[in-house]
């Protein structure tokens, strides 16, 4: 009868075969520590997630994120180096260890062991694009209309699915690619463009006056929950990670923002905000950082309504609406469990 494989014969065996080995507890979290910075992978060139400006400075959802993270480690939000990821190369850079954390990524992470989806920070959906001129102002005026897409069956899947649910015609084009989608829309070739929304917005600041020439319809065709992504097995690094998210939501809840911080810090006797703040109990403690790391965090980037505005917000190139990214008690999905 063979005997079973040492802990040290497996981990070489595995380790030769090239297969991902779970980070130790802890392990993450102190090697940040030690070097004094976190590396973390945004999607680099997506208008509103993560951009760099003209003199080289990040801007976007993602890098607030980012930043986040480092306040509530190192007391600076600067203490992060950007990596440039895309959709197909975050987890294998996060396996390869290039960064620490993802910034978002979908949650479709089903049989996967080597990362793990560290709670929902953004909510993205299939939407419909029109243009203003057309005066479309629901996606049911497109009865009998042609929607381009260049999105694989699943998206195809959704668009007749709300067809068929809300008894209307739709006349589905596939183009070549999302770029190709936007061109037939703006020629008229098609009466709205379906994408992610995120894209949608994105696509729409590029164009020459996109806000005044197009809109993003209402409807929400699918919800796919976006959020940080980190090794699995580090259970430390992703609670720092996972509360650093809830900090800023449970902040604007509270109504806590970076305008008022001080002042609420200096008056309030809601015990809620103090424990958030780090004014009650020991919750620094619990994740290895100092009392005030959630302070930080909303001293640094602000609450996560803020957070949203600077990126999405009304009159921004990529302005969407918070429909699901709303907080809980506003209809919205985004929910902090309490600090205790």
């Amino acid at each position: 009868m063979l005997k079973p494989l040492s802990r040290s014969i497996l981990f070489l065996a595995l380790v030769q075969l090239g297969f991902p080995l779970p980070a130790a507890a802890g392990e993450t979290l102190d090697r940040i520590k030690n070097d004094g910075l976190l590396k973390c992978g945004v999607h680099a060139g997506q208008q509103g997630l993560a951009v760099k400006d003209d003199i080289g400075n990040w801007r976007g959802f993602e890098v607030d994120l980012c930043r986040s993270w480092s306040a509530a480690l190192f007391g600076k939000a600067d203490q992060v180096s950007f990596v440039e990821v895309s959709t197909e190369t975050g987890l294998k850079a996060l396996n390869d260890g290039r960064i620490d954390v993802l910034a978002l990524h979908e949650d479709a992470l089903f049989g996967r062991r080597d990362v793990s989806f560290a709670g929902s920070a953004f909510v993205n959906s299939l939407g419909l694009m029109v243009r203003r001129a057309d005066a479309f102002s629901n996606a049911l005026e497109l009865d009998g209309a042609s929607i381009c897409f260049g999105g694989d069956e699943d998206a195809r899947g959704r668009i007749d699915a709300f067809a068929s649910q809300n008894r209307i015609t739709l006349n589905v084009r596939k183009t070549d690619s999302i770029e190709e989608g936007v061109f037939q829309l703006r020629e008229g070739a098609c009466s709205a463009l379906m994408a992610g929304r995120l894209a949608l917005a994105g696509l729409r600041s590029q164009e020459e006056n996109g806000a005044a020439l197009y809109e993003i319809l209402p409807e929400l065709l699918s919800r796919q929950l976006m959020g940080p992504v980190t090794l699995s097995g580090d259970r430390a690094w992703q609670n720092v990670v996972r509360w650093g998210v809830f900090a800023m939501l449970l902040a604007e809840e509270k109504q806590v923002s970076s305008e008022n911080l001080a002042s609420m810090a200096s008056s309030t006797e809601d015990p809620a905000i103090r424990r958030l703040l780090g004014f009650e109990g020991d919750f620094g403690t619990q994740l290895d950082l100092d009392s005030l790391w959630a302070y930080r965090i909303v001293e640094a980037v602000g609450n996560y309504g803020e957070v949203y505005d600077r990126h999405f917000g009304p009159g921004r190139p990529t302005e969407l609406e918070r429909g699901p990214n709303a907080l809980w008690i506003d209809g919205g999905l985004m929910r902090a469990p309490p600090f205790q």
